[in-house]
């Protein structure tokens, strides 16, 4: 009897070790945050125009009239109607300015302007100085903002999609939450963003679980960002087993059979 009891106590400390070694998944966004404390948060979201962006530009004043050449929507176009009579008609079809390879945006009567190492704000300010010193609008006021903000959302999450935002930031948890979520077999303690800059990519990972991501450079997204959220090891284990198991199995049996004939080969036909 006293031997089965430690027996019996060897089993269950062996199952103790074995679970405080199986691996252990956080799930808990920001879980080492204070609560009801206020936390700085650095202004890190990125306005930077790159080549490929399609910028949305509107210049405000308080003489309409003087900046109706320098708006898509307020910009007359002049056609030829099937009597061949001259027609103005107001632009509806608002395609923006795409920033060439060069960095450059062909803006109207103002003509080139380069964007590169310009913020959205800083091309305003930029437009702004120069229908001033040209005289064109005494008080104008710009408004630059990104049209083609996209972000492309991978792995395991609910609903893996290529996000399209509305304004010129998106955080990395507002990406998550337009995707579903992160599913339970998700590693939040290291997510993965790709960034481009220009030629230059980088890839870099971020931690949900801790009040670091809220000071990090990818807790901002950027345009054209990609997000990937890695698998578990207990769901790359599970797909091994239902993918690659049978396959193994099947193996293993072709294996023990072929074993099994050349001893019955060699120990049984030929004795």
């Amino acid at each position: 009897m006293t031997t089965l009891r430690r027996d019996i106590q060897i089993i269950a400390l062996a199952l103790l070790l074995l679970s405080g070694c199986s691996p252990k998944y956080k799930y808990v966004y920001i879980e080492d945050a204070p609560r009801d404390k206020e936390m700085a948060i650095a202004n890190n979201y990125s306005t930077t125009i790159f080549p490929g962006d399609q910028l949305y530009i509107y210049t405000y004043s308080q003489t309409q009239i003087a900046v109706q050449p320098f708006n898509e929507e307020t910009r007359e176009a002049t056609i030829t109607d099937s009597q061949q009579k001259r027609v103005t008609v107001k632009n509806k079809d608002i395609k923006g300015y795409i920033v060439d390879g060069n960095g450059n945006i062909q803006f109207p009567v103002l003509g080139d302007i380069n964007t590169t190492g310009l913020t959205l704000d800083g091309l305003a300010r930029e437009i702004e100085a120069r229908l001033i010193e040209g005289r064109y609008v005494k008080d104008p006021l710009v408004t630059v903002s990104l049209m083609n903000f996209r972000v492309t959302v991978v792995g395991e999450v609910t609903k893996p999609q290529l996000l399209h935002g509305s304004g010129n930031r998106m955080t990395i948890l507002e990406a998550l939450a337009k995707c579903g979520d992160v599913t339970m077999d998700g590693i939040r303690t290291n997510v993965k963003v790709i960034r481009t800059n220009g030629s230059a990519q980088t890839i870099d990972s971020i931690d949900l679980t801790s009040k670091t991501m809220l000071n990090s450079p990818y807790y901002y997204l950027h345009s054209g960002d990609i997000v990937y959220v890695e698998p578990t090891y207990r769901k790359k284990r599970k797909a091994w087993r239902d993918e690659d198991w049978p396959r193994y199995l099947n193996m293993g049996a072709q294996t023990v059979r072929i074993a099994y004939h050349i001893v019955y080969y060699y120990y049984v036909i030929n004795r």
